[in-house]
């Protein structure tokens, strides 16, 4: 089932364009990986699907057009998690976790929102400085608070702009291993922008090819991962081997010149 439909996208920055009829769709518990150079439109994308940014174009969310939708609808099926959280005032892990339920409650929190909140906790691995200051956490830390927010609100779509910025090798596949678990387990429909194609190519079901603002391509890593179509996108000449335990490992060797 299609849950995410975006059709003829176009967004400009002072009538720079920054994305140009970008088209495609996105189905239930399946992870769409967005990759590109820096300034290809990923984050740009992810704002407009959030309607962060209004752009020119649809997006709808189960058929539903959310130009349609109030702020506070579209936050209760959209999770967002930022490339940072530097503007989050000083509080608790805890309560920085629990503003995930905010479109959810009422006037106070209820036994359903500190339910949600522990597993989400819990599921980051995050239980030991839950009681901390947010603003002390390192980067990696604060990274991993914020995807616990977002998990704490339940989405049905999950946006993610670099979730592995900040994070260690370790803390990188941790945090992938569980966003692609909850894709599965909860069918959550997730959208997310990375750089790094090795860990996109092993974790996404699809994969999204974007250059100075143009969708290049859509479809399987196997396919699309091509010596040919990142030196088309990248402008870098690669090795590719398909590792059996591993998947593909692709491996940057030079820059084309003049491209």
């Amino acid at each position: 089932m299609v849950k995410v439909n975006v059709d003829s996208l176009r967004f400009a920055y002072r009538k720079y364009p920054v994305l140009k009829d970008v088209t495609f769709q996105s189905a239930n518990g399946t992870v769409l990986c967005l990759v590109g150079p820096n300034g290809s439109g990923k984050t740009t994308l992810i704002r407009c699907i959030d309607r962060i940014l209004e752009p020119e174009g649809s997006v709808f969310i189960d058929g539903k057009n959310i130009r349609d939708m109030h702020r506070k609808e579209i936050a209760k099926i959209i999770g967002y998690v930022p490339q940072t959280g530097s503007k989050i005032i000083s509080t608790t892990v805890f309560d920085v976790v629990m503003m995930g339920r905010n479109p959810h409650m009422g006037w106070q929190a209820g036994e359903e929102d500190f339910v949600m909140v522990e597993e989400a906790i819990q599921l980051l691995e995050i239980q030991e400085i839950a009681e901390r200051q947010y603003n002390e956490l390192s980067g990696g830390q604060q990274q991993k608070v914020l995807i616990a927010r977002a998990v704490a609100q339940n989405p049905q779509v999950l946006l993610l702009d670099e979730p592995t910025n900040n994070l260690d090798i370790r803390h990188q596949l941790e945090a992938v291993s569980i966003i692609h678990k909850l894709s599965r387990e909860k069918e959550i429909t997730v959208i997310m922008a990375i750089h790094d194609l090795n860990i996109a190519a092993r974790y996404a079901d699809k994969l999204m090819m974007l250059k100075d603002g143009n969708l290049v391509a859509i479809g399987n890593p196997a396919d699309l991962v091509t010596k040919e179509r990142i030196r088309e996108v990248y402008g870098v000449e690669t090795k590719i081997i398909q590792d059996p335990e591993a998947g593909l490992i692709i491996t940057p060797l030079r820059p084309i010149t003049g491209v």
